[in-house]
C-alpha cells in the first residue's frame, strides 16, 4: 500500500472503503488516460494529482446562494492540506474526508508548466466536472466559471498565460473556487443528500472529474458530427470547425478504406467499400482520421441502425440492425467506496 493510503487510513477510514484499484492508486499518476476518445489530438497534458485546498465560510453568504464573483483570495492562504484530484473531497481516495456544507467555499490551486513545443495559437483548459459552481483564475486573472455539477466545460486561458511572469512554459498559478448547495438548492444532484441513507448517497462537491489542458492551431477542428447508415453501407461526416478543406480517412481492420477531401462545417455522405455491423456480440469499430489545416484529430464509429418494428408474431420489438433485440435492463449505479462518482482507474468500470 502507498503512503497515500496509509495516511488516509491513519485519519480513521475503514479498511474496507478502499476498492482494489484504490489500493492500487498512484497519487504521481491519476486517471491518466486520455478524456475525450471520440476526439483525440496529440496536444494533451493532464493535471490530475496533488492540489493545495482550503475550505472557508462565504461570509454574508446563506445556504442556497448563488454568488456571482470568485472570491478574491489568492493562493497566499495558508492550505489545510492537499487534496488528490479528481477525487471529491467526501471521498476516501481525495485524502481530505470532509463533507463542504452550504455556505462554505473550497479552493484548490496549483502551478503547472508546458512542455516545450505544447503551446500553438491557442490554450484551452478542460475540466470533465465540478459540482456545483465554480470560478476559475490563471496567473490571478479570471477566466471564466460553470455553474452545475454534471457537465463538462472548457475555458481559453491564452490571454492569461501570457501575463505570466515566466513566459509561456510557466509555471503559472492555477486556482478553482467551488461552492455546493447540495440538496438544499434547485440545482441538478441525482441522488446526493447531505443527510445519506435509504437511495441517498454521500453528497459531493468539488473537482471530480479529470482536468487538463490542450493547445490549438488557429485552424482546428471544433467537433466532430458523425451518422452512420448502414442500410445505405455509408456514414455521414460533418468537419465542424474553421473553414477550408478537411482531409479524411477511414479504415478497418483490414486497412485503409477511402480518403475524402471535404468542406469544413458541410455534412458529406462517404460510403464503405466493407460493411461491418456493430453489435454487442461483435463490436466492431471504424477508424477516422481528419486533418484541417495544421490540426489532426482522430475518432471512431460503429455502423448500426437503430428503430421498432414487428416481430414474427406481429409484436412491436426494439430492434438492432433492422432485427429484434432483446434490452436487459442492468442497473449499474456507478458507484465506488472509495471514489464515490469517480472511478479510482478504468480497470475500475468493467
Amino acid at each position: 500500500m502507498n503512503e497515500y493510503l496509509r495516511r488516509e487510513r491513519k485519519d480513521g477510514a475503514r479498511p474496507d472503503r478502499f476498492t482494489v484499484w484504490g489500493e492500487a492508486l498512484d497519487p504521481e499518476a491519476v486517471l491518466q488516460e486520455y478524456p475525450r476518445p471520440q476526439l483525440v489530438r496529440d496536444s494533451y497534458l493532464n493535471l490530475n494529482g496533488l492540489w493545495q485546498y482550503a475550505i472557508s465560510a462565504q461570509p454574508g453568504v446563506a445556504p442556497g446562494a448563488h454568488t456571482s464573483a470568485a472570491s478574491t483570495t489568492a493562493p497566499g492562504d495558508v492550505a489545510d492540506g492537499q487534496i488528490l484530484v479528481p477525487f471529491s473531497p467526501e471521498t476516501p481516495l481525495s485524502g481530505v474526508g470532509r463533507q463542504l456544507q452550504p455556505g462554505e467555499e473550497l479552493k484548490y490551486w496549483r502551478s503547472f508548466t508546458m512542455p516545450e513545443g505544447f503551446v500553438q495559437d491557442k490554450v484551452l483548459l478542460h475540466f470533465g466536472a465540478v459540482d456545483q459552481r465554480c470560478h476559475v483564475r490563471v496567473n490571478g486573472v479570471e477566466v471564466g466559471g460553470h455553474v452545475g455539477g454534471f457537465l463538462p466545460f472548457t475555458l481559453d486561458i491564452t490571454d492569461a498565460l501570457r501575463r505570466g511572469e515566466h513566459g509561456w512554459a510557466g509555471p503559472h498559478a492555477l486556482e478553482v473556487t467551488v461552492q455546493d448547495d447540495s440538496d438544499t438548492s434547485y440545482h441538478s444532484r441525482g441522488k446526493q443528500k447531505l443527510k445519506r441513507g435509504g437511495i441517498w448517497y454521500t453528497a459531493q462537491s468539488g473537482i471530480w472529474q479529470t482536468v487538463w489542458l490542450e493547445s490549438l492551431a488557429g485552424t482546428h477542428v471544433e467537433k466532430l458530427v458523425i451518422v452512420p447508415d448502414l442500410a445505405g453501407s455509408a456514414v455521414e461526416l460533418t468537419v465542424v470547425g474553421a473553414s477550408g478543406t478537411a482531409t479524411v480517412v477511414i479504415t478497418d481492420d483490414v486497412g485503409e478504406l477511402t480518403t475524402v477531401e471535404m468542406d469544413a462545417n458541410v455534412p458529406t455522405r462517404i460510403p464503405l467499400a466493407r460493411s461491418h455491423p456493430w453489435s454487442p456480440e461483435d463490436p466492431f469499430l471504424y477508424d477516422v482520421a481528419v486533418r484541417l489545416g495544421e490540426d489532426q484529430v482522430s475518432s471512431y464509429f460503429g455502423l448500426r441502425s437503430f428503430g421498432m418494428g414487428p416481430d414474427a408474431d406481429g409484436h412491436l420489438r426494439l430492434l438492432l440492425n433492422g432485427e429484434p433485440y432483446f434490452h436487459a435492463g442492468l442497473l449499474d449505479q456507478g458507484y465506488w467506496s472509495d471514489g464515490f462518482l469517480t472511478p479510482p482507474s478504468d480497470e475500475a468500470l468493467v
